[in-house]
């Protein structure tokens, strides 16, 4: 049975850090870099709001990188994660977002990290911090309260490879998905259209009580 330690992120600041994400008041309708929530990544959506290259750098914040765990900390999707998988593309994430982000990874895997929030048992953490009635949120501070299962970081390797591995089968069975969605969807479209022009045909090629 693998040894491992119990930690709180809050012990792990010299390996992890946590920001939040771009201040939603100084994005633009168009700009330099787009700005997304977890939402918006994971539905593929097109970006709504966007930055300014000054922007970020006055924010003190930095591009996504790969290997960055997302916590939506706002709305609907609160307490969801997803990791920024490598050629996401140039993005920030927005203020409904944490930036979990692997500072030194002789300390911590960045992808092991990513799979633990992936678990059930993290998920369950998150959504015991959230609070509110009308809108749910976690307070970035709270999150310092999480606790994270370490493993010895040969371990932590390999589990994040598989990690990897099985997030990249599930974006190419997604889009997979998609194509075939929209296929069925322009199929219907031209089957039923086919469907009423055979109809009005056949009623216009039938003779009326007048014409017999």
């Amino acid at each position: 049975m693998s040894a491992f330690n119990l930690v709180r992120l809050g012990d792990l600041t010299s390996a992890v850090t946590i920001t939040r994400g771009f201040p939603t008041q100084r994005t633009v309708p168009d700009g330099d870099v787009p700005v997304m929530s977890v939402a918006d990544l994971r539905n593929d959506s097109a970006p709504r709001h966007f930055a300014d290259l000054d922007a970020i750098d006055e924010a003190g914040l930095d591009f996504a990188e790969p290997g960055d765990v997302l916590v939506a900390i706002e709305g609907g999707t609160v307490g969801e994660t997803m990791v920024v998988a490598e050629g996401s593309g140039q993005f920030v994430p927005s203020q409904q977002v944490a930036i979990v982000r692997v500072t030194d990874t002789a300390a911590v895997d960045p992808w092991y990290l990513g799979a633990w929030f992936a678990t059930e048992q993290a998920r369950e953490q998150l959504l015991r911090l959230a609070s509110g009635v009308t809108i749910q949120r976690i307070r970035i501070r709270e999150l310092a309260s999480l606790t994270v299962k370490l493993l010895p970081l040969s371990q932590q390797r390999d589990i994040g490879r598989r990690f990897v591995a099985f997030e990249t089968a599930i974006k190419s069975h997604r889009a997979v998905a998609g194509c075939l969605e929209d296929l069925r969807d322009v199929d219907l479209v031209v089957a039923f259209s086919d469907a009423a022009d055979l109809a009005a045909h056949s009623t216009h090629g039938k003779a009326g009580p007048h014409e017999r």
